[in-house]
């Protein structure tokens, strides 16, 4: 289980128990008329209609945190944790004793500003600056209002349940669900961006200021301190990434060729990363990996196999090669499938690659090869990387990872 499973729930969805404890606002006549005016506006620029006028509810921050608890405990079943937990261990993102579940309620009860419920059709908008309803929003909510108005009109308009969830009798990667979330959040976030820049040309000073003051009082004007980078990159690429990929799509086909894409949803990060290959109709290839337990010798086993993408691809080898050459290196991915190995507290990991050209297979080699000796501190011998703690082979199919050089021995080859 990734990050993003759980974001989709967090901001997309919410349980029925915990808006059955909310009722709605009466509002003020003139906050009534700024609300209608904001989903004209939302309407006009998105080019999509609600057949009915929607609730709105204004929950507060301990109301926010009380759904969040219940989500998590419905989300992150243990086996769901270690899950998680051994994806990011072993790929050297978090170290395995990161108490995920305290990290990620730190990260949402500050940070989530609003969600749609598509099950009972019902607008939220948290009040951030923590004040009462008064007889206008301030800045912040109601960009929030807008982002969230974005996700009804999807919702009337393709049904976000069905878009995000899987079919019965099929499996999405987490790489598939990343790339369904950035269209979702993408077209979101590409609308509200040009509600706030409106307004900045309407009221240059008076925006600033109100973002400004807004994010102060809210307390989350950034990403909480010690948020991990990984953790961070997972949670902005559906909105800055897909925001990148939404407005492609729009500059080619204007609306019809986004609201075209949820019909044809984008099959991997690849797709919002290289827009002009979803274009393309670049679809991800199969690679198949063989189960190397019996190799391994007495207590190890297989514990997960999934694709790892090009996003997560990129992550990895940025953490030794930086942030532009990893993202040189993983393009022109064209597939992947990967198992990670335990026994106990230790891990294994085995990859294999496909590339869309030989090219893009000789760029990434040079690069896992740098990545390797950085990761090991040690010198290739005969394709492998052996350190104090951990060993990596490369070959041409892809690479391994190990507590020992025999381990990434077994584990790379086919």
């Amino acid at each position: 289980m990734r990050l993003h499973r759980l974001l989709m729930a967090a901001l997309l969805f919410v349980g029925l128990h915990a808006q059955a404890q909310q009722t709605e606002i009466a509002l003020s006549p003139e906050l009534s008329a700024q609300i209608n005016t904001l989903s004209q506006y939302t309407e006009n620029k998105r080019q999509l209609r609600l057949p009915e006028k929607l609730p709105l509810r204004f929950p507060t921050r301990d109301d926010l945190r009380t759904y969040i608890t219940e989500q998590f405990d419905l989300a992150f079943t243990p086996e769901a944790v270690a899950e998680s937990v051994r994806f990011y261990s072993v790929f050297g993102f978090l170290p395995p004793e990161t108490d995920l579940r305290a990290l990620l309620d730190t990260f949402y009860t500050s940070q989530v500003g609003g969600f749609y419920d598509t099950d009972t059709r019902t607008m939220n908008v948290v009040l951030l600056s923590q004040r009462e309803l008064g007889t206008s929003l301030p800045l912040l909510e109601r960009i929030v209002y807008v982002h969230e108005y974005v996700h009804a009109l999807q919702d009337a308009a393709f049904d976000l349940d069905a878009y995000l969830t899987e079919p019965e009798g099929v499996t999405w990667s987490s790489d598939e669900q990343l790339a369904r979330l950035a269209l979702v959040e993408g077209d979101a976030t590409l609308i509200m961006n040009e509600y706030a820049m409106a307004e900045a040309e309407r009221n240059p000073l008076g925006t600033l200021l109100g973002l400004a003051l807004g994010g102060l009082q809210a307390g989350n004007l950034t990403l909480p301190p010690g948020i991990p980078d990984i953790i961070a990159d997972e949670l902005l690429f559906p909105y800055l990434d897909g925001e990148v990929f939404v407005r492609y799509l729009y500059q080619l086909g204007g609306w019809q060729a986004v609201n075209a894409a949820f019909d044809n949803p984008p099959a991997s990060t690849e797709h919002i990363l290289h827009p002009e290959r979803y274009i393309a109709g670049d679809l991800p290839q199969i690679v198949l990996i063989s189960d190397h337990s019996a190799r391994m010798g007495s207590g190890w086993a297989l514990a997960d196999a999934a694709t790892l993408g090009e996003f997560y691809l990129r992550q990895y080898l940025a953490r030794h090669l930086g942030d532009q050459q990893a993202a040189t290196a993983a393009a022109g991915w064209g597939g992947d499938a990967y198992h990670i190995y335990a026994n106990g507290d230790q891990l294994a990991l085995a990859v294999r690659l496909a590339w869309d050209s030989a090219q893009d297979h000789a760029e990434f080699s040079a690069a896992l090869a740098s990545f390797a000796a950085s990761e090991t501190g040690a010198a290739a011998v005969e394709g492998c990387y052996s350190g104090k703690d951990s060993a990596v082979c490369v070959a041409d199919s892809g690479f391994s990872y190990a507590p020992t050089l025999e381990l990434a021995q077994a584990l790379v080859q086919d």
